[in-house]
């Protein structure tokens, strides 16, 4: 009778353990599932060949040596923003070409956080179910300039963090390959990019672009009133 009490016991508390664990196990599978690591292939810049920046850093790169900048800016919902990135920001030759004449800075337009940058304080304005902040808009549209604002837009500074213009759509390697050297051998002074692209020979293949190269847009217009920060 004793042996058949004593084994009972043991099974009561093997049979506890093993609640435990399951329930140990259960629990663990819950927080993995509610606070999931982050993936970090989902950040449009990792693993790129580009040597990419956030606006934050760029006055401090711009301190120890000055250089042109190239801006992607784009929204989490843009479709042909991602595929600029997988084809032509994953291009060996346009990648080395940013990487030495330029500071390549990731923008997500839709940035809800005031930026502090170049002496002045850049605000998020909601319009509608959506918004721009004001930085953004700015590089897009110019500092006195209205209009419609479309993704990908790619906004190129001077030396001294001024804005020499943006262009709208997306753009397949031997387009950005004539649109980065514009800029970058000062081309943009002379003449216009389309001036430039009639005697320009890319040394990358030229690639169809279809209807890509219309922007996605975000459907709203931004009075002159709006784009100017707070200094």
């Amino acid at each position: 009778m004793k042996q058949l009490i004593t084994l009972s016991a043991v099974f009561i508390l093997l049979l506890s353990a093993c609640n435990r664990q399951e329930d140990n196990n259960t629990a663990n599978n819950t927080q993995q599932t509610t606070n999931p690591k982050p993936n970090m292939a989902s950040n449009p810049a990792e693993a790129s060949l580009i040597n990419w920046i956030g606006i934050e850093e760029l006055e401090a790169k711009m301190k120890q040596e000055p250089r042109k900048v190239v801006v992607d800016l784009y929204t989490d919902w843009c479709g042909w923003c991602k595929r600029m990135d997988k084809a032509t920001f994953q291009h060996p030759d346009v990648a080395d070409y940013i990487n030495k004449n330029f500071y390549a800075v990731k923008f997500n337009a839709e940035n809800p956080n005031t930026i502090s940058f170049n002496g002045k304080q850049w605000e998020f304005m909601q319009n509608g179910r959506r918004g721009t902040n004001r930085l953004a808009a700015t590089l897009i549209l110019g500092e006195n300039a209205t209009g419609r604002i479309g993704y990908p837009t790619i906004a190129f500074m001077d030396e001294n963090l001024q804005r020499i213009n943006a262009f709208p759509g997306y753009k397949t390697p031997d387009k950005f390959e004539a649109l980065m050297k514009y800029i970058a051998q000062n081309e943009y002074k002379k003449q216009s990019l389309e001036q430039f692209m009639r005697t320009f020979t890319p040394t990358i293949p030229p690639q169809a672009t279809g209807s890509a190269n219309i922007p996605q847009r975000n459907d709203i217009t931004l009075p002159v009133n709006k784009l100017r920060s707070k200094s």
